[in-house]
């Protein structure tokens, strides 16, 4: 690191309440927010961007190492290294989620706790209404729920060895393969809550639906589903299978041969169904099974504290320790919008849940 540049540039003095103002708004009580230093930077000082930034205080991060912020006299440019770190964490916490593409939103919440409203529709199915007779009054019952948030987070230690020879790009290398650690267990809390809801007694959990000959799945399987769902306003465009289940499902013919250029799945059915579909892989899925779900009404992830990096110095043991933490949870929107398909299991004895039928309780002319 250049320290006379530091010196003579307009940040000498300033980084620490600049780093401080970014975790400010990362704290906010009520309002906590998932911003960069790059984004404060820019906010403060004109739009500048961040390799502007470095040039304008001699940092190089393809030569300097960690020890040179820690060596030099001035022990204001020392708040930027975390920072450095949480912009490579973050980059690899988001570089390839699985939970973007399954959340229907988020909000920030405050607390560990969050209550959201639970509605059910029930008996509110169309009936056959005489000349001069009453119209039936059907119910919208409207209940609560309440599901606890949860902080995670992991330290990293840098040996003196790491902090004296490697440059700040190369660590920053290890912090991304770290964000990205982090990104799948985010994954696998989403998935978990897409199976088993966020309440304790299960009553959230997605309903298991079996296949007509088990062990054997067919394209008819996965159609059935997606017909069910989309015939209660549900468009199933995700699926998330074991890698046994992604293989099962793309070695069938109807997603796999091609004839005249395109596959064998041209059937025009007028009832919306998903176009495509996207396949996601996650270890958290037993083989044999796979989550069919719409990702527009299934989850909704709440953001209590984003992504946090402190350090340490530890002289005992010469190391510099990182910390990263972030704190979140995820909740069911509506039970009908994800459906896990069981190839081991028959369908006649795993079958659509009565709550499934959108044909209960009708009470309209069908016909003689």
């Amino acid at each position: 690191m250049k320290i006379e540049l530091f010196q003579q540039s307009q940040f000498n003095g300033k980084l620490k309440s600049l780093v401080k103002q970014a975790e400010s708004i990362r704290t906010h009580r009520s309002t906590p927010a998932d911003v960069t230093f790059a984004e404060v930077l820019a906010q403060e000082h004109d739009g500048m961007g961040i390799d502007t930034f470095y040039d304008l205080i001699g940092v190089n991060p393809a030569f300097d190492t960690v020890e040179s912020f820690f060596t030099v006299p001035n022990e204001d440019v020392r708040w930027l290294i975390p920072e450095i770190f949480r912009d490579a964490l973050r980059l690899g916490y988001r570089s390839s989620p699985i939970w973007p593409s399954i959340t229907a939103m988020e909000e920030t919440t405050v607390g560990l706790s969050q209550v959201l409203p639970s509605i059910n529709m029930s008996e509110a199915a169309p009936k056959r209404v005489g000349e001069g007779e009453t119209i039936p009054v059907g119910t919208l019952s409207y209940q609560s729920k309440k599901f606890d948030i949860h902080k995670f987070g992991r330290g990293l230690k840098l040996t003196d060895e790491v902090a004296r020879y490697v440059n700040l790009n190369v660590v920053s290398i290890y912090f991304q393969d770290f964000g990205q650690k982090m990104g799948l267990g985010v994954d696998t809390l989403a998935i978990d809550t897409l199976i088993n809801g966020e309440q304790a007694d299960d009553s959230e959990a997605a309903p298991v639906i079996g296949v007509k000959t088990p062990n054997t799945l067919t394209f008819r399987d996965i159609f059935m589903i997606w017909l069910r769902m989309s015939k209660i306003g549900r468009m199933p465009k995700v699926i998330i299978g074991s890698e046994d289940s992604a293989l099962t499902t793309w070695d069938l013919d109807e997603f796999k041969v091609k004839s005249g250029g395109t596959t064998a799945y041209t059937l025009n059915v007028k009832t919306p169904l998903p176009q495509s579909s996207d396949y996601f892989v996650h270890g958290n899925i037993p083989d044999k099974q796979q989550l069919i779900l719409d990702p527009s009404a299934a989850l909704i992830k709440l953001n209590a504290q984003p992504l946090l990096v402190e350090s340490e110095r530890i002289v005992s043991n010469q190391t510099s320790a990182f910390y990263a933490s972030f704190t979140l949870g995820f909740a069911k929107l509506f039970t009908d919008a994800a459906v896990i398909q069981d190839f081991s299991k028959d369908f006649l004895a795993f079958g659509f849940p009565a709550w499934f039928d959108i044909y209960s309780g009708l009470d309209v002319p069908m016909g003689k």
